[in-house]
């Protein structure tokens, strides 16, 4: 029986939370200087991007996107969860363009966040 209650303990630990893609910081942002910072310096500090394209002019636009979800305690409530089922969604996107020397030109960042489903918590105990 033991056995059965850690393997439920373990599902649940698994299905907690998702996440997708590269998480940019925006302090992270801050290391990389318009005019200065070139294509490798980026890569090498973020990693492979989430996508790349070069455009007409020669300019490259690496895109940095990232999303996390976390289910609502409720959710994992036996039998009545499934109403509750939804939870905490948030995303970023990062998009770094870079001259036809491989030199940033600019950079943007988008966020945004919503809650899925019913919770009968205050939003200030979620997590």
């Amino acid at each position: 029986m033991k056995r059965v209650h850690a393997l439920i303990v373990i599902c649940i630990m698994l299905v907690a939370c998702v996440s997708t893609g590269v998480d940019v910081k925006p302090e992270q942002l801050s290391n990389f200087m318009l005019g200065f910072s070139t294509l490798d310096d980026v890569t090498a500090q973020l990693g492979t991007p989430t996508s790349q394209a070069t455009l007409r002019n020669g300019s490259t636009i690496l895109i940095y996107s990232f999303a996390t979800s976390k289910p609502h305690p409720e959710s994992f409530i036996p039998f009545i969860g499934p109403l509750f089922s939804g939870g905490e969604i948030r995303s970023s996107t990062v998009l770094f363009e870079f001259d036809e020397n491989g030199v940033l030109s600019s950079q943007r960042r988008t966020t945004s966040s919503g809650v899925s489903g019913w919770s009968v918590l205050p939003p200030s105990a979620l997590p």
